[in-house]
């Protein structure tokens, strides 16, 4: 890709929240005796024009050292030498420089050594651009590992050697697809060869640390890019064992817009494949989701086609909640009915709430009115009610109640006999 022009990060241009809760803890550090600098994403997004949504910093002071001056703190990862401490409504992410030691859970190292250097905390690190340090009160920027160049290149690279980055923590290979899919970049040729043979570490990353990695991936500006290295890599291959298509799920991902909704996103990439997407440990809510995404594209595929018919199934697809991400859904796998999909799209937004969602002529008073128990057959019958009222077989209320009035006499209730089906009546 071409070169990005960049400029050098300024803490100036933190968000103001951002900027005084990370000078406020670089002072109180700085006067105690230590080092403070912002590290990773904040100085990374800096560097590209793009707004921090939150700071963490990296010291020489130790855990106990940065707990003792910080009266609100928690001690979230302290075992690994962070510490988040409180600062105006704001938390600041505070890691002491360390080197690690062997990874043999694939995700947390085995063991710490704390440093006193940006040197040797940068060497710990995943990619370059993530190991850029900037001084919050006098702007000092340091750069050990050339990340400002790799970005102006518009080039992901990992820290040291590739193959160690990634075999420390498999993560990090789907964390390459996700900046490459945020920020636009390239992966480096050895990152992107490394993690061809890194691919066995990837069975020891979670269901739902991979989910938590691929929204992140799937809803970027461009997760297409992300997606396109990660199969490069044999990556989705290895992740999603037996997803046949592949290549055709990622282009389809190139037609949905930008960003996408997650729901959205993974019903496009795990079409009709429930096992797939059970194997990323979802939240009940978002299986849901993207499990009525599969069933309205099912109910749309049958509106286009002229195999389903009648206003009261039209209405129903529209005012379905699913609607959206089923016709972002249809239209990506399904290109060549785009144009259908949105006159349907353009009929719905000309609809009024009260006809794309109208109140039922016919409720459950009426129906007790008219001496049914409850039961099995108040559903059948309520549904089919709104059914004849959407597609207009009365012209109001009356007329349905007179229609339920007929109905249940022919059918016999005070016989008990169950309703019949419409096509069962003379």
């Amino acid at each position: 890709m071409q070169a990005m022009p960049l400029r050098r990060p300024s803490a100036s241009d933190l968000p103001p929240d951002l900027l005084s809760a990370a000078t406020r803890v670089a002072r109180t550090l700085v006067e105690a005796g230590f080092q403070a600098w912002i590290v990773g994403g904040a100085v990374r997004d800096l560097a590209l024009g793009r707004e921090p949504v939150d700071v963490d910093m990296a010291s020489d002071a130790l855990p106990d050292e940065v707990e003792a001056l910080f009266e609100r703190s928690l001690a979230v990862g302290k075992a690994f030498g962070t510490v988040v401490v409180m600062m105006g409504g704001v938390q600041v992410q505070v890691t002491t420089f360390r080197a690690e030691q062997g990874y043999s859970d694939g995700r947390r190292p085995d063991g710490v050594s704390y440093g006193s250097s940006v040197e040797v905390d940068a060497r710990r690190r995943d990619f370059t651009c993530n190991a850029m340090y900037l001084d919050p009160l006098d702007d000092r920027f340091r750069d050990p590992e050339q990340g400002l160049a790799d970005l102006e290149r518009g080039r992901l690279r990992c820290v040291g050697d590739a193959e160690l980055r990634f075999g420390e923590d498999g993560l990090r290979m789907v964390r390459l697809g996700r900046f490459c899919a945020r920020l636009g970049l390239d992966p480096d040729p050895d990152a992107l060869a490394a993690a061809s043979r890194c691919l066995d570490v990837l069975r020891a990353v979670s269901g739902e640390r991979l989910r938590a990695e691929l929204e992140g991936l799937l809803t970027a500006e461009d997760p297409a890019r992300g997606l396109r290295v990660l199969e490069a890599a044999g990556v989705l291959a290895h992740l999603f064992a037996g997803l046949d298509g592949i290549s055709e799920r990622v282009a389809a991902m190139e037609r949905l817009p930008a960003p996408p909704a997650f729901a959205s996103a993974l019903a496009v990439l795990l079409f009709e494949e429930t096992a797939q997407l059970e194997g990323l440990r979802p939240s009940r809510a978002l299986c849901r989701s993207v499990l009525a995404i599969w069933r309205s594209c099912g109910r749309l595929e049958a509106l286009l086609s002229g195999a389903v018919a009648g206003r009261s199934a039209r209405l129903a697809l529209m005012a379905d909640e699913a609607w959206p991400g089923a016709v972002e859904t249809l239209a990506a796998r399904r290109p060549q009915l785009a144009e259908a999909l949105a006159r349907l799209t353009a009929e719905r937004d000309s609809l009024a709430p009260e006809q794309l969602r109208p109140v039922p002529w016919i409720g459950s008073d009426d129906l007790s009115a008219c001496g049914l128990e409850p039961g099995p057959r108040w559903g059948s019958l309520l549904a089919e009610a709104f059914e004849l009222q959407l597609d207009g077989a009365w012209r109001d209320r009356e007329q349905g109640l007179e229609w339920l009035r007929t109905t249940l006499s022919e059918e016999g209730q005070e016989g008990g006999k169950a309703p019949r089906k419409p096509h069962e009546r003379g």
